[in-house]
């Protein structure tokens, strides 16, 4: 049916049955069978010692979903043998334990957490939102502690995920670190007996969490290590992608210049060209003429030749190349009518070069691809609001969870809109 042109949403419509309105549940698998959502399953005996059970009470459950509150009678039990007497409950399918929330409500609120942006302490602001007009009693959302346990589980599984997805890929990896923080102070402190400084609190407390990914952003696997560590930190990572991906299918590795990733991947894959990203600097040549000039019509030929050649130097992929675009540039410098944005690329590109020259002759490519920090841009959104990275596990499931997202994630814009980054990798790999 149709209203307009708008398509009626038949999923919400409510059947009436003897003056009561009802709605159909989902079925689920539960124990070999399909049974529908919240149905009760009596215990059979007593899981201590195998005796029948009697009833101990009755008891309503009030169970909170995405279908409205939902008033479930449950009963009691106990077990008839006197010299056990064990308490048992009845399970309610698709409700964990004595939670009032369903698992697909909390799943849906997770997912929310997600794509709202929103931290464990601000669940409420969106639940209000999410449950306006879904539930009898609007805007109640699970709290913090029961999202903190849910994802912790949750995390145990998207980690396997990680770990055994089916990877298609055109044999390049990208690998790069990202500085996030974890940890309780005032627990740290205690337990070495002395109040910390910053500086001292701050070199504890940073961790670097090293990813592994695909041109097309799909995260493989991750590392969490404390900061300022050695290659050798990084060998077991890269070992685990070596046993997932036969060595001979990786042909080439992404990385910036930092020497932790540079000898492990020296060490674990000898054979594949190792690239150096080089997007920062030619952003930072484009930055600083955009600090000068509002578009790029207003540069003057001189200054426009110096964005040129510092862009060319940047993308050079041999040593001789980039020392006589180096050389062309200090002819350029020559120029005294050249821009303070041309003056400040100048003073900048010589920095590159001699950074970029100790690369290309241990042969070291340029890369532009920009897939690090697109990721890691996308991780900020929620890193930065979030508070739950207090322990290494507990930041493990997170960022567990948070990649599995990712690679499902549809995108939002371009040609491949609608498409997850697994699905973009299955088109152009297959």
């Amino acid at each position: 049916m149709a209203k307009g042109n708008q398509t009626i949403n038949r999923t919400i419509a409510k059947i009436i049955v003897e003056g009561k309105i009802t709605q159909d549940l989902p079925v689920i698998f539960f124990n070999g069978q399909m049974l529908p959502l919240f149905t009760v399953i009596h215990p059979e005996k007593c899981i201590i010692c195998g005796s029948s059970l009697k009833i101990n009470a009755y008891y309503d459950r009030f169970i909170i979903s995405s279908y409205g509150i939902i008033l479930v009678p449950t009963i009691y039990w106990i077990c008839s043998n006197p010299g056990c007497e064990k308490h048992h409950t009845d399970t309610i399918i698709g409700v964990t334990g004595s939670a009032n929330y369903s698992d697909e409500f909390i799943e849906k609120e997770r997912c929310v957490r997600n794509n709202g942006r929103c931290t464990l302490w601000n669940t409420n602001t969106v639940g209000k939102i999410f449950t306006y007009g879904l539930t009898d009693t609007s805007g109640r959302a699970p709290c913090p502690t029961t999202i903190w346990i849910y994802e912790q589980k949750g995390g145990q599984i998207s980690t396997q995920k990680l770990l055994t997805e089916e990877i298609k890929f055109d044999g390049s990896l990208h690998i790069d670190g990202y500085w996030v923080k974890m940890g309780w102070r005032t627990f740290i402190e205690e337990q070495m007996g002395k109040e910390l400084t910053d500086s001292e609190w701050n070199r504890i407390r940073y961790k670097v969490i090293y990813v592994v990914a695909t041109k097309e952003k799909v995260v493989i696997d991750f590392e969490i290590t404390d900061n300022m560590i050695g290659s050798a930190e990084l060998i077991p990572l890269l070992n685990r992608i070596k046993n997932r991906i036969p060595e001979e299918q990786i042909k080439q590795i992404v990385s910036d210049e930092e020497d932790a990733i540079i000898g492990a991947v020296k060490q674990v894959f000898p054979n594949a060209a190792h690239s150096f990203c080089v997007f920062h600097q030619m952003e930072n040549v484009a930055k600083k003429f955009r600090e000068e000039f509002k578009h790029k019509e207003d540069i003057p030929l001189p200054d426009l030749e110096i964005y040129k050649t510092a862009n060319e130097l940047v993308m050079a992929d041999n040593a001789i190349e980039s020392t006589i675009l180096h050389r062309k540039i200090i002819d350029l410098a020559k120029n005294t009518g050249l821009s303070e944005a041309s003056r400040k690329v100048i003073k900048y590109i010589k920095k590159i070069y001699v950074n970029n020259i100790k690369l290309l002759t241990k042969g070291f490519l340029p890369e532009t691809n920009n897939v690090m920090e697109q990721l890691f841009s996308l991780i900020n959104d929620y890193v930065n609001q979030t508070r739950s990275l207090k322990t290494e596990d507990g930041m493990k499931n997170f960022f567990s969870n948070l990649f599995v997202y990712f690679n499902n994630r549809p995108f939002n814009t371009g040609r491949l809109r609608g498409l997850s980054p697994l699905e973009r990798a299955d088109l152009l790999n297959s």
